[in-house]
């Protein structure tokens, strides 16, 4: 099942480092923290178990996915690598499962080939009833189903003072999530994608032989940057959050950021609050948009919107509103961006429900 934890707790332990080491003449500093991102597809608290199939379809026209191209001339490959690009798809996929997932391992089913016709290709879904039987073998509650993958790859060899090779592998998925027990899919959508390479060297038959990646590689890469791609969207991930915040304009200002330095957060606060009161509101304005970058940084979203409100209400009144107000009202935005992420965060992990 999934884990269960607290908002506050997974904002405030990810706070990394504090980058301080502008100069004091310097109007603005910066933190750095990390912050938990919520999944886009946000799935029950009650779905403790998933199992990755791959569909298996083939439809005539995928045969032109066996010829590639090196300098526009075609070649066909006479070796099917479906069944491997599956496969590295369900390896991206699981490798870079979040930690707040804690199945130990994701069943991976491949369903018997089924030719198709080309005249309907559409993909329809699995009937429930064999979504009911996968999840009753497989012990799942929900399948996250790769419906369909195809990748196109070609490269470009171009004669100069060397040889350079440009490589590009072009690539997409079919995706579904399907439950069961509601006969619902939580997501469906299509994931379309492209590497690229580039290499040089002074022999051609080195770099064909040695440098230029083979056909199978690339295939094997990009599947599995599929998978790794598509587990993002279904887990939450922590991801590098840098805020700025005011140092100057007041002595307390330059104060606080040695205690920011130092990582004693309260005496930085107790400095910009006293500041709140002062018949300067540009220095208000600043003070109390550093409290909304402090609160922020320790996962406390409420009292961060509160400041900023504070914020935007001292600079409101101010006759000649300075340029930074525009930063104020988009770091706005962003808290309140953050706010819905929050919720998200506490569906995935069932709090409130």
């Amino acid at each position: 099942m999934k884990f269960t934890i607290s908002l506050l707790r997974f904002v405030c332990l990810g706070v990394l480092s504090l980058m301080l080491s502008l100069p004091a003449c310097k109007t603005i500093s910066q933190v750095q923290f990390q912050a938990l991102e919520a999944p886009q597809v946000v799935l029950p608290s009650d779905v403790s178990r998933i199992a990755f199939v791959d569909r298996n379809q083939y439809f005539p026209s995928d045969s032109v996915m066996h010829y590639y191209s090196v300098t526009s001339v075609s070649i066909k490959d006479t070796i099917d690598h479906t069944q491997n690009m599956s496969l590295n798809c369900y390896q991206g996929f699981v490798e870079n499962l979040s930690e707040f997932w804690s199945q130990d391992s994701i069943p991976f089913i491949r369903l018997p080939k089924k030719i198709m016709p080309d005249t309907t290709r559409h993909f329809a879904p699995l009937s429930w009833e064999t979504v009911d039987s996968i999840c009753i073998a497989s012990q799942s509650d929900v399948l996250v189903v790769l419906e369909d993958i195809k990748a196109f790859n070609k490269h470009d060899i171009v004669e100069g003072d060397a040889y350079w090779a440009f490589t590009e592998v072009n690539y997409y998925g079919r995706w579904r999530i399907y439950d069961p027990l509601y006969k619902k899919f939580y997501d469906e959508r299509l994931l379309v994608d492209s590497l690229f390479m580039e290499t040089s060297d002074a022999s051609f038959n080195k770099l064909v032989s040695e440098k230029l990646p083979s056909r199978e590689q690339m295939l094997n890469d990009a599947s599995y940057e599929l998978g790794r791609t598509y587990v993002d969207l279904i887990s939450p991930r922590w991801v590098d959050v840098s805020r700025d915040y005011f140092v100057s304009g007041d002595k307390r200002l330059s104060a606080a950021l040695y205690f920011m330095n130092k990582n004693e957060f309260d005496s930085a606060i107790n400095i910009w609050k006293s500041l709140i009161s002062e018949n300067d509101l540009k220095l208000a304005g600043r003070a109390a948009y550093n409290l909304a970058v402090v609160h922020e940084m320790r996962g406390d979203l409420k009292n961060a919107m509160g400041w900023i409100r504070k914020s935007i209400y001292f600079y409101q009144k101010m006759k000649n509103r300075s340029g930074e107000y525009k930063e104020i009202e988009a770091y706005a935005l962003v808290l309140n961006s953050r706010w819905d992420n929050g919720k998200k965060i506490k569906r995935f992990f069932g709090e409130g429900e």
